[in-house]
């Protein structure tokens, strides 16, 4: 084993490190960039966290061992790989960013071991100074890049695959055809011309939509509307509770299955609907075939919702400072899966100690936003501390929340869970309704004439409900069954039913004029294939429909649960019922008494 040779630079830049992060730190784009080959990725390696990875540079086979990269977003990142053979035996290299009011100041280190002489030769004169050069320009371009609005700062025949316009211009006029939003079409459209190709492989809505300031909403239904005319493909992503990362990627939810597991953390664990489950969207191979190769496995742009991530080693503290939002975070050890909670206060210090092995079952800890110290303490065993932004979770367009969307279930009905198969959903707000005097209007007007009714009442029902973005999960006689991702929508879609139904019995006259009786409740539920349609059982669902028995007509009874909402809070406050009126009672069928609110809506 020869000496360490250190190979560095230091750049003065215009550009901010916020502005130079997002493109610096994705190292797998950053890479390929640079001409590095394709890696693939292999089981644990023989170090703590290691990973093997193996490549082929100049038809020559390497592996190495990586370690999980270690960052703090905007200030530094950096790996390690142990090589198992070849003239080099080991490599640690990053980026650090340091501003400076101007600009920043851009520090490259990279050190390579050479295992023997013609390591070291390599080293100094080819791949070690290839890669420090290359690196130095690649950093000036993005630099330029960014201040100058000028050319691509990475060469575009490495990083995009040119689309096939025909195809694209075909598909593009099928969407466009489609009752979407036409702006967000054309953003989308202009994306999945332009962008990177590790930017159009399991893009996430939501994250979309923020980045082009639409709604979140209109934006998952043009991306719907997408897969239908054959831009986009739609997939599923499992999602590892404690790591965060993708585990397993499926095509349909009817290869959902209720148990998944994680070989990174060494976890089994149940599927949630509403939290383990992601819609992705990948570009149509027909539109763009973009290179999906991996080159780089663990870089900061791998995990975009750890705010940092550091290894404290056995016997020795680790000090890192963050910059922190008025929001809440969490700091999990991957390896014990002991975390514990960051929440922000202006009296709370800069300064926090933790001590991981303290914070069984998760603890919180207050912290004031803006620059803070984390001092990690030591334990027994290595530990890979990961400081995790809870708002990123926001950004997630979940399975329960896709699958509560009408656009979704018109549009890709075959979209069930395997028959037998039961996923738990930790929320879900679930909406029952029901004609009022609906047996008195069959006798009264004949079976044609009151079929006519209900089917009219069914068009106003659906249209209202998909309106507030839920969706008929089915009708029982004239009474509908329709979820909701959360309790704000569902009463608003509620309300504004009853507020309206005038509306809809003007259109109905001379035929008698209708009353609906509605009921909302909120919580767990189990949701099952029932004869091919994406269903929900449960006491959540048997109390909904309880719920709605209390309903006089022209009213909305909602439970506890539903008042607990914030969300739902502000919804009535807007809407200024007439009368709020509370009661309790025993629902049929079930023990426990419920304490509920009648909402009677004023007239628009």
């Amino acid at each position: 084993m020869r000496d360490a040779i250190p190979m560095r630079r230091e750049l003065k830049l215009e550009s901010s490190p916020e502005e130079l992060w997002p493109l610096i730190s994705n190292t797998g784009r950053f890479n390929k960039a640079l001409g590095l080959p394709a890696m693939t990725q292999g089981g644990p390696g023989a170090s703590a966290f290691a990973t093997t990875v193996r490549a082929r540079l100049f038809g020559i086979p390497l592996s190495w061992k990586e370690l999980p990269f270690e960052w703090v977003e905007g200030r530094f990142f950096k790996g390690v790989r142990e090589f198992d053979g070849g003239p080099i035996a080991r490599f640690e290299g990053g980026i650090e960013f340091i501003a400076d009011g101007r600009g920043c100041t851009v520090k490259l280190d990279s050190t390579f071991t050479p295992r023997n002489a013609l390591g070291g030769f390599l080293v100094k004169y080819v791949t070690g100074r290839k890669a420090i050069n290359g690196s130095e320009r690649l950093v000036r371009a993005i630099d330029q890049s960014l201040k100058a609005a000028g050319p691509e700062p990475f060469p575009v025949h490495r990083v995009k695959t040119p689309p096939r316009e025909t195809s694209l211009k075909l598909k593009s006029e099928a969407l466009h055809a489609a009752p979407v939003d036409q702006a967000v079409a054309d953003r989308l459209i202009s994306f999945l011309r332009n962008a990177y190709d590790d930017q159009l492989s399991r893009m996430r809505p939501y994250e979309l939509a923020d980045l082009w300031g639409f709604d979140r909403c209109k934006t998952l239904k043009v991306c719907l509307q997408a897969v239908k005319a054959g831009l986009l493909d739609m997939n599923w992503d499992v999602l590892c509770p404690n790591c965060g990362g993708p585990k397993e990627n499926i095509a349909h939810l009817k290869d959902l299955k209720s148990t998944a597991h994680c070989p990174a953390c060494g976890i089994e664990y149940g599927v949630n609907m509403d939290q383990a489950v992601e819609v992705r969207f990948t570009v149509s191979p027909a539109v763009r075939p973009v290179d999906t190769a991996v080159f780089c496995v663990g870089n900061p742009s791998k995990a975009p919702f750890a705010l940092a991530q550091l290894i404290v080693g056995p016997g020795r503290a680790r000090s890192a400072e963050v910059d922190l939002k008025a929001e809440s975070y969490r700091l999990r050890d991957l390896a014990s899966r002991k975390f514990l909670w960051l929440r922000p206060s202006v009296e709370a210090p800069s300064t926090l100690n933790v001590d991981m092995s303290k914070c069984e079952g998760g603890c919180e800890l207050r912290f004031k936003p803006g620059t803070v110290k984390l001092i990690l303490q030591p334990a027994t065993e290595p530990m890979l501390v990961r400081l995790e932004k809870e708002s990123w979770k926001e950004k997630g367009a979940t399975a329960c929340g896709v699958t509560a969307l009408q656009e979704f279930r018109d549009l890709f009905s075959s979209e069930v869970l395997a028959p037998g198969v039961e996923i738990a959903v930790k929320n879900i707000a679930v909406l029952f309704s029901d004609l009022k005097g609906s047996t008195a209007l069959y006798e009264s007007i004949g079976d044609a004439t009151a079929y006519s009714v209900v089917r009219d009442h069914f068009d106003y029902m659906f249209a209202k409900i998909a309106e507030q973005d839920g969706a008929v999960v089915k009708t029982i006689g004239d009474a509908v069954m329709a979820v909701f991702p959360s309790a704000a929508p569902a009463l608003e879609a509620a309300l504004e039913i009853q507020e309206h139904v005038a509306e809809l019995n003007a259109r109905l006259k001379p035929k008698p004029a209708v009353v609906i009786k509605l009921g909302l409740h909120m919580g767990p539920a189990i949701a099952i294939n029932a004869n091919e349609v994406l269903d929900y059982f449960g006491t959540t669902v048997n109390v909904g429909a309880r719920v709605q028995n209390e309903s006089k007509g022209g009213d909305v009874v909602i439970t506890q649960a539903v008042l607990a909402d914030a969300g739902a809070c502000q919804c009535m406050a807007e809407h200024h019922p007439t009368t709020a009126e509370d009661f309790e009672i025993r629902l049929k069928g079930l023990s426990q008494a419920f304490k509920l609110r009648r909402l009677i809506p004023k007239a628009p």
